[in-house]
C-alpha cells in the first residue's frame, strides 16, 4: 500500500502546487484600475490617451498603464486571510505560483514585495492571462495538478479543473457551481458591504457644512414662501451629491497617502472596502446629474456649483500644498455655499454676510490647520506632511486665525448696528447683541482647544459633537428668535 504524503492546512497533497490570482483575490482591489486612476490624476492627458490602446485588446490597455503608472504595491491592501494560508503553505514546503491577468510587470512588483512565490506569470501586453487563456496556461505548466485560488465568475472552468479551489468573495452561484464541480479547500470571505462603507464613502457626515446654503433664507426672511424653501431644500441636496462625488475623487487620487495614515486607511477606497472602479464611475455620474439639476433649478446657482466643484477639484490636487493660501481657499467655499443659497431662491447678495462669513470660516480654517503645525512644532518636525507647513509658522497661523476672527465679530456688530436693527424686520432688536457675544465666547473656545492641540476635527463638525458649542447655539437660536 503506497504512503499517503503529508496532509497539512489545506487538507491535500503538500506536492500540488498552490496558484494565486491577484486582483481581488490575493489584493482587495483592482491592480489596472488604481493604475489607471493614479494616471488619471497625475497625468489626465496621458489617461486619456491610455484609452486607445483598448483597440488593441486589453493586454495592450494593462501594459500601457503598468508602463505608465503603477499603485504602491507596499501598500495595497492585500486579503490578510489568504495571506497568511499562503505563509503556512510556505512554510510546510508547497510550492506557491502567481498567475494573473494583470500585466506582467505589476505582478513582478507585487511578488517582489511578498516574496513568496517560486514564478509569476502574467499578460505580456498581447495575450490577456485571463479565463481560457489562463486554464490553458495551467494545463501546460501543472500537468499533474494544481490548487487555485480566484474570486471571479470567470474563474470557475479554473475551479473545475484545479484538484482544490480557495474561494475568495464568489458570489452565491459561482460558489454552489465550484462545489459542485471541485473540491473546496477554503472559502475566505471579506465583511460583506454595508450600507455603512456607502455612506462612509459618500462621507455623509459632512453633509451638515451644507447647511450653510439655508443661511440667506433665514437672515434675508424668505422663510415666509414655501417655494423658497423647497428650493433651498432642494438646493441642499444638489449640493451634497456633489460634494459627495468630490470627496470620493479626493479618496481615490490620495490612495497611497491615505494608506500610510492610521486614520484614513480606513476610508472605504484605501482599505479595499470599496471598489476603485465605483467611485470612478459614480462620482462623474453624480457630478453631472447634480449640475443638470442646478441648472433646472436655477441657471445662476449651477454657475455657482460648478465654481464650487472647479474650486473643490483645484484644492484637492493642488491649492491644499501652498501654505496660507489652502485656508484662503476652504474659506471661500464656505462662502460659495451661502451665495449658492442666495442664488438658488434668488435674493439680493448681503455684503455684511459674506463679508462676516469669509473672515468666520477662515478662522475655523486656521484654527484647524493651527493644530497640524503645532503639532508639528511640539514632536520637531520641520515640515507638515502634504500642507507646505512648517512646525515654526505656528506664530502666523496663531495671529491670522485669531485676528480674522475678531474680524469677523467686527463685521457683524457693524451689520446689526447700521443694517439689521434699523430694518424693521426686529421687534426687539436689542436681542441681536447677544449672538457676537456667544460667537465670540465660541470662537474663544476653538482657539483655546486649538493651541492645546485638543481640537481634532473640522470645527464645524466639532461644534455639531461637542457639548458645550451646541449648548451656544442653542442659546443663540433663542436669541434670534427674541429678537424676532
Amino acid at each position: 500500500m503506497p504512503i499517503q504524503p503529508p496532509q497539512h492546512s489545506l487538507n491535500a497533497d503538500i506536492r500540488t502546487p498552490l496558484v494565486v490570482d491577484l486582483d481581488e483575490t490575493l489584493t482587495l482591489t483592482d491592480t489596472l484600475h488604481e493604475g489607471f486612476a493614479k494616471l488619471l490624476f497625475s497625468n489626465p492627458l496621458a489617461a486619456l490617451a491610455s484609452l486607445g490602446a483598448i483597440l488593441q485588446g486589453r493586454a495592450a490597455f494593462k501594459a500601457r498603464i503598468a508602463e505608465q503608472s503603477m499603485p504602491d504595491v507596499a501598500c495595497l491592501p492585500y486579503r490578510k486571510a489568504l495571506l497568511d494560508l499562503l505563509r503556512q503553505e510556505k512554510a510546510q514546503g508547497r510550492q506557491i505560483h502567481m498567475v494573473t491577468a494583470a500585466d506582467q510587470r505589476t505582478a513582478d512588483a507585487v511578488a517582489a514585495h511578498l516574496g513568496l512565490f517560486d514564478s509569476v506569470f502574467g499578460s505580456d501586453g498581447k495575450r490577456n492571462l485571463k479565463g481560457p487563456h489562463k486554464l490553458e496556461y495551467l494545463r501546460e505548466r501543472f500537468a499533474d495538478g494544481f490548487i487555485y485560488a480566484g474570486d471571479h465568475a470567470a474563474d470557475l472552468p479554473l475551479f473545475e479543473a484545479a484538484r482544490g479551489s480557495i474561494l475568495c468573495d464568489v458570489n452565491r452561484r459561482v460558489a454552489a457551481a465550484a462545489r459542485d464541480g471541485a473540491t473546496v479547500l477554503a472559502d475566505l470571505r471579506q465583511p460583506r458591504r454595508s450600507l455603512k462603507v456607502w455612506l462612509r464613502a459618500f462621507r455623509v457626515h459632512q453633509w451638515s457644512k451644507n447647511v450653510l446654503i439655508f443661511v440667506p433664507l433665514l437672515v434675508g426672511h424668505a422663510y415666509g414662501n414655501p417655494a423658497n424653501i423647497l428650493a433651498a431644500v432642494a438646493g441642499f441636496i444638489l449640493v451634497c451629491l456633489l460634494a459627495s462625488a468630490t470627496y470620493m475623487l479626493n479618496d481615490i487620487a490620495d490612495l497611497d497617502a491615505d494608506r500610510l495614515h492610521h486614520i484614513k486607511q480606513l476610508r472605504p477606497f484605501a482599505s479595499g472596502d470599496l471598489p476603485v472602479a465605483f467611485g470612478l464611475v459614480v462620482a462623474p455620474l453624480l457630478i453631472i446629474g447634480a449640475l443638470i439639476g442646478a441648472y433646472l433649478l436655477a441657471p445662476a446657482f449651477a454657475v455657482t456649483l460648478l465654481l464650487y466643484l472647479c474650486l473643490t477639484m483645484a484644492y484637492s490636487f493642488g491649492m491644499k500644498q501652498l501654505p496660507l493660501f489652502d485656508v484662503f481657499v476652504i474659506g471661500l467655499l464656505y462662502v460659495l455655499r451661502i451665495v449658492m443659497g442666495t442664488e438658488v431662491i434668488g435674493l439680493e447678495y448681503s455684503p455684511w454676510l459674506l463679508s462676516f462669513s469669509w473672515a468666520f470660516f477662515l478662522s475655523l480654517a486656521l484654527a484647524k490647520r493651527h493644530v497640524e503645525v503645532v503639532r508639528a512644532d511640539h514632536v520637531d518636525v520641520e515640515d507638515v506632511v502634504g500642507r507646505g507647513y512648517r512646525g515654526e509658522d505656528w506664530p502666523l497661523t496663531l495671529s491670522f486665525g485669531v485676528g480674522s476672527g475678531l474680524v469677523s465679530i467686527v463685521i457683524m456688530l457693524l451689520y446689526l448696528t447700521n443694517d439689521a436693527a434699523p430694518s424693521g424686520f426686529y421687534d426687539n432688536p436689542k436681542w441681536l447683541y447677544a449672538v457676537p457675544a456667544l460667537m465670540m465666547m465660541w470662537l474663544m473656545r476653538i482657539w483655546l482647544l486649538s493651541n492645546r492641540m485638543e481640537l481634532h476635527d473640522d470645527p464645524v463638525l466639532f461644534a455639531l459633537r461637542d457639548r458645550d458649542s451646541l449648548v451656544l447655539g442653542l442659546v443663540t437660536a433663542v436669541a434670534f428668535v427674541l429678537a424676532l
